[in-house]
């Protein structure tokens, strides 16, 4: 269970962690997709089984059900495939394959990736224990169980993620607050919760996530035999008989799990004979990070802000944080003219002299999406079949001037106020992911908000 630390404001790590996206895995974004042609076809528990292996994924079922507007008679949704049968086989997978993966989240920290399947790896071992022995103790509501051994896992899951986050979180994760926010059941709290006299039934699932734990170290030590001797009491069976269900499920999870290239599973120490082994020896300390370019320039735009820099200023660390921070290949600032009839281009990194975008002009009478741009600050991304829905906004004055490459284009506002816009380009060499555009768009945020501070209205 996460601590709060009293030097930190744990209402602005409420916040911080009630704000992020909980990402998926990729391959299970991939055996989600064909479920949604299948529709009424699709048998909704082989659904919930593939949610379940992801865990972070599960826990935002788990949340986005128990957060529905529903009525005073509506209870609490725990089990998966419940969920499932609530929203539809087809709307569900429409609605939860959508966002950023864990890989496009961190695809540029391959260490932290790994450590981040290792990790889930943990959990899914974990919660597949806790089920084994709640079946055994013929659980009236294992589902219960089972959503509580997933979000016990999921500190150890956004930790890793909050490493790599341009802004990190104030202090450590409010754990219980959160699941209270969540509206996560009481009875689903009640099994996280370590502190205060524990029911069997809370005794049995916190010695079942140690057990899951101390048996990575090795099956010899001494908080294994504890925590078997703990489910043993609960379950009125032999020691041996807990024992036997773990020796089993560690073998299963070794066999059918890909432990490649990511960690060792638990059932490695099995062939150790009793004795006083020593603790495996501890992980390479990883290297120093290197200090990261985007964050440290979207950082410089919020200081900026705050501190009341010129608009000149503030615009210059945008323009940076595209070319050192997302390697940005051509960038343009593109502003209004002073008679507000047309877009004309100001400052150029990255364009040769003989390149159109070099003396780009464009006329807002005509709706084009630049000039749509100029009615909100908002962020647009121009791929694949975004090109062909947009066509008509897309004429051969624009499209000679820029190019024929996929391009973002954030527009510049102070307040309400359009100042003009920012474009950039990578070229199909290094063509953007969805992961780049969530960046893009949160320089776009903060550009504007740092303008928007700095000056008066």
């Amino acid at each position: 269970m996460a601590t709060l630390n009293p030097t930190h404001d744990p209402a602005a790590a409420l916040a911080y962690w009630r704000a992020r996206p909980l990402p998926l895995m990729q391959a299970t974004r991939e055996k989600l997709l064909p479920f949604a042609r299948r529709g009424e076809r699709a048998n909704p528990a082989d659904v919930a089984d593939i949610v379940l292996q992801d865990p972070l994924l599960a826990v935002k079922v788990l949340r986005a059900a128990n957060q529905r507007i529903r009525s005073s008679l509506a209870s609490d949704v725990v089990a998966l495939e419940s969920v499932v049968l609530l929203y539809g086989v087809a709307p569900f997978v429409e609605q939860f394959v959508r966002g950023p993966t864990v890989e496009e989240l961190l695809d540029k920290d391959p260490r932290r990736l790994q450590r981040f399947r290792a990790e889930t790896l943990n959990v899914r071992f974990a919660t597949t224990l806790t089920r084994d022995y709640a079946a055994r103790r013929h659980d009236a509501r294992p589902d219960e169980v089972t959503a509580a051994a997933l979000l016990s896992g999921m500190p150890a899951l956004l930790a890793i993620l909050a490493e790599v986050d341009s802004d990190p979180p104030p202090g450590p994760m409010p754990f219980e607050r959160l699941l209270a926010a969540w509206q996560t059941p009481d009875a689903v709290i009640a099994l996280c919760r370590e502190r205060g006299e524990a029911t069997p039934r809370q005794t049995m699932q916190h010695a079942t996530q140690r057990l899951a734990g101390a048996v990575r170290q090795g099956w010899w030590q001494d908080d294994v035999t504890h925590a078997l001797k703990a489910i043993a009491q609960v379950l009125l069976q032999p020691d041996a008989v807990v024992w036997r269900v773990l020796v089993s499920r560690m073998l299963e999870f070794a066999r059918q799990e890909n432990w490649r290239d990511i960690d060792w599973p638990p059932a490695r120490w099995l062939a150790m004979l009793p004795g006083d082994w020593p603790l495996p020896p501890p992980p390479k300390p990883a290297a120093p990070p290197r200090p990261d370019p985007l964050a440290q320039r979207m950082q410089a735009l919020h200081l900026a802000g705050k501190q009341g820099a010129a608009a000149n200023h503030i615009v210059s660390l945008a323009v940076h944080a595209l070319a050192e921070g997302m390697q940005m290949r051509r960038i343009a600032l593109i502003l209004i003219s002073q008679d507000g009839k047309s877009l004309r281009v100001r400052f150029t990194l990255g364009v040769a002299d003989d390149d159109p975008l070099q003396r780009f002009a464009l006329g807002l009478e005509a709706p084009t999406l630049f000039a749509q741009l100029m009615q909100k600050p908002q962020c647009v991304w121009l791929q694949g079949e975004r090109r062909e829905s947009w066509a008509a906004l897309l004429p051969a004055a624009l499209t000679e001037q820029i190019g024929p490459d996929d391009f973002c284009a954030m527009s510049l506002f102070v307040h309400d106020k359009p100042l003009g816009m920012l474009f950039a380009d990578r070229g199909d060499d290094a063509p953007l992911s969805e992961a780049d555009y969530q960046s893009l768009r949160r320089i776009c945020q903060l550009t504007c908000k740092a303008l928007a501070e700095s000056a008066p209205r």
